[in-house]
């Protein structure tokens, strides 16, 4: 989970030594302030998206961890350079400014920007960072804000939902691909059963608490083989100074895509308050793993609950039990007339959710040396 990782992170980060020394008082004590650089593990990988048998983009797998697998940083700025051939078209201006991106082979954040001073359009922006698993809008503000999918205070990033009468967007979770409309983004959110479970209000986790990042961000950009760079800066208190910097590569050696994923089969229940299965087929050729992603929304509020199963290789039928429904809503009761729910299924050539946190806390989760995904069209049902 991001927030807890990287609010976990910052205190591990920083020891503060209560001792003072000579019997002095009112002298600060001396700290001991993290080496970014020496404590912290970047990995990068490229690879292809199918997407919907329609086209071929571009896929991203980072992660950037300390030893103990949390997020190596609480803000950075990354730019990802492509090779001859790779070319940004589609990031939208903002408030009238052109992104910076478009026309070039790069994707790019916005560094700090001094106070007046009005910030450079880019992909990622100032709020989009590298943290454990993939990148994500989740750049601390000045204020110290942790952000995490389903903050009800984040930042707000429109999605399929929006366009098609759900929800009006979703905080701090990118909708992917980049530079497709909203009408055709979907968000890959890792709720349960592959990961533990995180519902319960009484569990622990913040409020809002949407579910795990997927490790892969995806972008409509055509990739051509060869190498790609990633370049992180991290900033230092003082603005345009950084703290740390990471460079590393990954080779794109194939832009042959996996094969097409299908949509999975949604088997809606007799009556409402019934449960749902789902039936995934076996995983589209090229790929080792597939997750089956399910959002229920809710009817009465528009409120998302994301689950995902570990569909492996073979597929089969995987069932939604009725109480599982929106299950911090206690009126409507669970399973409502109008319920929205989508289900959507990715193939890939690694283990999307055993590299994902909670499930993997080394500083390197295994990765091949390319990171192909395959992803399916939605299949809908709505409760009437």
């Amino acid at each position: 989970m991001r927030v807890i990782y990287r609010a976990l992170g910052a205190a591990a980060g920083i020891s503060i030594l209560a001792a003072c020394t000579s019997g002095q008082s009112g002298i600060q004590p001396p700290s001991n302030a993290p080496n970014v650089q020496q404590n912290s593990t970047l990995q990068f990988r490229v690879g292809t998206v199918n997407y919907h048998g329609t086209a071929t983009y571009f896929n991203t797998v980072v992660t950037f961890r300390q030893a103990n697998g949390l997020s190596a940083t609480l803000y950075n700025t990354p730019t990802i350079t492509g090779p001859a051939g790779f070319v940004v078209n589609g990031c939208p201006a903002v408030s009238g400014a052109a992104c910076v991106d478009n026309g070039t082979n790069h994707i790019s954040g916005t560094p700090p920007t001094q106070p007046g001073t009005a910030a450079v359009v880019t992909t990622f922006a100032q709020t989009g960072g590298a943290f454990s698993y993939g990148f994500a809008p989740a750049n601390s503000s000045t204020a110290g804000t942790a952000y995490y999918p389903g903050n009800p205070s984040g930042r707000g990033f429109n999605w399929f939902g929006a366009a098609n009468g759900f929800a009006a967007a979703l905080s701090d979770i990118y909708g992917q691909p980049f530079y497709v409309s909203s009408a055709s983004k979907l968000p890959y959110v890792l709720g349960p059963p592959a990961v533990p479970d995180f519902h319960n209000p009484s569990s622990g986790f913040p409020a809002g608490f949407a579910g795990y990042d997927s490790g892969f961000v995806t972008f409509a950009v055509t990739p051509p083989v060869g190498t790609y760079a990633l370049h992180l800066d991290v900033p230092g208190p003082n603005v345009g100074v950084n703290s740390a910097t990471f460079d590393t590569t990954a080779q794109l050696s194939s832009a042959t895509p996996l094969g097409t994923e299908a949509p999975p089969v949604v088997a809606e229940p007799v009556t409402p308050g019934g449960a749902v299965n789902f039936t995934v087929g076996p995983a589209p050729a090229g790929a080792t793993s597939q997750v089956l992603y399910v959002v229920d929304v809710n009817g009465a509020t528009g409120a998302n609950t994301f689950y995902a199963f570990n569909a492996g290789v073979a597929g089969g039928t995987f069932t939604l039990p009725a109480a599982d429904f929106h299950p911090s809503n206690s009126n409507p009761p669970a399973n409502t007339t109008n319920d929205t729910i989508l289900a959507y299924v990715v193939g890939a050539d690694w283990d999307i959710v055993g590299d994902a946190a909670p499930n993997n806390s080394s500083p390197a989760p295994p990765l091949p040396a390319q990171t192909d995904v395959s992803f399916g069209l939605p299949n809908i049902i709505t409760y009437q």
